[in-house]
């Protein structure tokens, strides 16, 4: 009987020891310190990503930049573990935490090591802490709130770039390349659309040659014109709203 309740102690005692350790690691994995911490690695990261694109580094210290990439990724690691042991289920109920956790996977995958780009999704952790300062969660709190009239704006502007595009493979597709195929006028509609020499490059050359397409590209920019003002009037009259 002796045994059996010296056992039973010696259960609850580290029963006791661990949910006390399990308390002091899930204050410090959630502690505005650790927090600064992961934050100035994941900057350091960027810093050591950004050198890996310059040749001249790569050249002269392409191993030292690949193991302090490699330290940081293993530091990541360590930190989702400790996160996932000290929360447990509360860590997936944050979608911040599930979106590290992503990030972190995907970017310590074998074929990672060879394509910076994958690695690269670890500098977008960053939109985690900018809870930290006030001026970029404001801006952050807008742009989330914005993010559904701004996918409207893009489902209608899609419609109404998508039927203009047909129109023009139907008027000059058969004359000029960048109107040939559907996806080419698009891409063409699209220098349009950001006004970078659309009408040296691309509207004189076809007046050229039809020289009633001027009605075509003035309603296409006009029409544009008017759906982006209503995109920022409807933006900015819901962040007045938000502000009352």
């Amino acid at each position: 009987m002796k045994i059996e309740s010296s056992k039973v102690k010696k259960k609850i005692v580290n029963k006791l020891i661990y949910h006390d350790d399990r308390r002091r690691l899930t204050k410090l994995v959630t502690g505005f310190s650790f927090e600064m911490f992961i934050m100035s690695v994941i900057l350091a990261d960027a810093v050591v990503l950004g050198l890996m694109t310059s040749e001249a580094m790569s050249y002269y210290f392409n191993n030292g930049l690949f193991l302090l990439d490699r330290f940081f990724m293993a530091i990541f690691i360590v930190e989702m573990f400790l996160r996932i042991f000290a929360l447990k289920k509360k860590f997936f109920a944050d979608g911040w935490n599930v979106f590290d956790l992503i990030v972190v996977a995907v970017s310590s995958i074998p074929a990672a090591s060879m394509l910076i780009v994958l690695r690269t999704f670890r500098l977008f952790r960053l939109f985690k802490y900018v809870h930290h300062f006030s001026r970029m969660h404001n801006l952050a709190d807008t742009f989330i709130s914005l993010l559904p009239t701004f996918v409207s704006f893009i489902a209608f502007f899609s419609i109404f770039a998508y039927v203009f595009a047909i129109i023009a493979v139907n008027l000059y597709g058969g004359v000029f390349g960048g109107f040939a195929t559907l996806g080419a006028a698009m891409f063409t509609l699209l220098q349009v659309f950001t006004l970078d020499g659309w009408a040296s490059t691309i509207a004189r050359p076809v007046m050229l040659v039809f020289p009633h397409a001027w009605i075509y590209f003035s309603s296409l920019i006009v029409l544009a014109f008017l759906i982006f003002v209503s995109f920022a009037v409807t933006a900015i009259r819901q962040i007045l709203e938000q502000k009352n």
